[in-house]
């Protein structure tokens, strides 16, 4: 499974130099849209997005995040950005379906 990365410029710069695919956006239309044709593909299996874009689509995220299957979804920070970072729990939780 292939990795993703939408959001801050800054950000998918660098994963791209280490060979991972993303779209530099700040408008939640176009992230949407991206979303939509990774889910469609199949091939991706984890998404990151910086915290600011997933701000503005919420909904969206939340939906992918609480939904079975692939691909995961994780919120990263960019260059200066905050990041509000869910309980280790529940990230355990979501990732082998366990409760600790």
């Amino acid at each position: 499974m292939k990795l993703f990365v939408l959001g801050h410029e800054d950000t998918v710069l660098g994963f791209s130099l280490i060979g991972v695919d993303g779209l530099a956006t700040e408008d939640p239309m176009a992230a949407i849209s991206k979303l939509d044709e990774i889910v469609a593909q199949g091939e991706v299996g984890l998404v990151l997005i910086t915290a600011g874009l997933a701000s503005r689509m919420r909904e969206r995220v939340e939906d992918m995040e609480r939904g079975p299957g692939l691909p995961l979804v994780l919120q990263v920070a960019a260059p200066g950005e905050p990041l509000e970072q869910p309980p280790i729990r529940d990230l355990v939780r979501k990732a082998l379906g366990i409760k600790l």
